[in-house]
């Protein structure tokens, strides 16, 4: 990327307004170059991450942060244009290709695709989301995805495409949700419920959801929540609410969930989760059992 005065090149041949490139996220950035790159070559197929952004499948933003490079499908060849640097020529095969789909203004592969070759290239508890937000999204069924991913011979470490596959289960909200759950997989903690609601005694028909919540054999309650600023700062977190009015319903809500017999609440970061004892160290603080891994991708 280079910049001179009010205007920067992300990419070979293109210009942006420096203002404007800086107020989006890697996820817009990507689908801007790769809307770019389509104008000017209408038979590409974006593969991978950059197919996951224009499918708006949920991933950690760290993952562009190593390799923000345009993934793009090849059933062979090498590339002979001035993008070579910033394109990652990807291997699908041919038959994959020309089934590609139309979304977002750009030809990507299949969601199937998508999803097989991003479960094999990310670490296992960054790959999930992509899955649980495809499956939230009903944009596949969790069997025809399973039996997709198991078809033999597709590709390098298909076992861990095969794993997320039977292990996602589209219950997380959104993607630091599953990275948190995956990353209880992989360290062996108590698998808790997803999304379990409360009733608000007080209020009739008002529910409660949480995140996480852990049933213990000697009856306790154990809440878990990915907690983060924007719940109190984001308009599309809080409808439009005031942060003052957003206190008071987190306040309304502990009480109902203490009112519905819950013991403990315990709270994290993402950024917890990401370096995994902070997080690990609260829950098993808090009484949730830890044992065996249960992260099927881990062998």
């Amino acid at each position: 990327m280079t910049k001179d005065g009010d205007v920067l090149r992300p990419y070979p041949s293109m210009y942006v307004e420096c203002q404007y490139w800086g107020s989006l996220n890697p996820v817009e950035k990507m689908l801007h170059v790769m809307r770019t790159l389509a104008i000017r070559h209408p038979n590409m197929v974006f593969a991978g991450i950059s197919a996951a952004c224009a499918w708006g499948l949920e991933h950690s933003f760290h993952l562009h942060s190593n390799d923000d490079r345009i993934m793009l499908a090849s059933s062979g060849g090498t590339p002979r244009n001035g993008y070579c640097e910033r394109i990652r020529r990807f291997y699908v095969p041919q038959h994959e290709i020309e089934r590609a789909c139309e979304i977002s203004g750009v030809r990507v592969t299949t969601i199937e695709r998508t999803l097989f070759d991003c479960g094999r290239l990310y670490e296992g508890r960054s790959a999930l989301s992509f899955y649980d937000s495809a499956l939230r999204q009903g944009m596949i069924s969790r069997e025809d995805l399973i039996a997709y991913c198991d078809e033999p011979h597709r590709a390098r470490n298909q076992h861990q495409s095969r794993a997320l596959a039977r292990f996602a289960n589209g219950l997380s909200e959104n993607g630091g949700e599953s990275f948190c759950y995956a990353t209880m997989a992989e360290e062996g903690m108590m698998l808790p419920e997803q999304q379990a609601e409360f009733s608000d005694m007080h209020n009739a028909g008002q529910l409660y959801r949480v995140d996480y919540l852990w049933k213990l054999p000697d009856g306790r309650l154990i809440v878990g929540e990915l907690d983060g600023q924007q719940k109190y700062v984001d308009v599309s977190m809080t409808n439009g609410r005031s942060v003052e009015g957003v206190v008071v319903r987190e306040r309304n809500r502990q009480e109902a969930l203490k009112a519905g017999g819950v013991t403990q609440i315990v709270r994290w970061f993402f950024a917890d989760a990401v370096r995994r004892s902070p997080m690990i160290d609260k829950l098993t603080a808090a009484g949730v059992p830890c044992g065996t891994v249960s992260a099927p991708w881990i062998r």
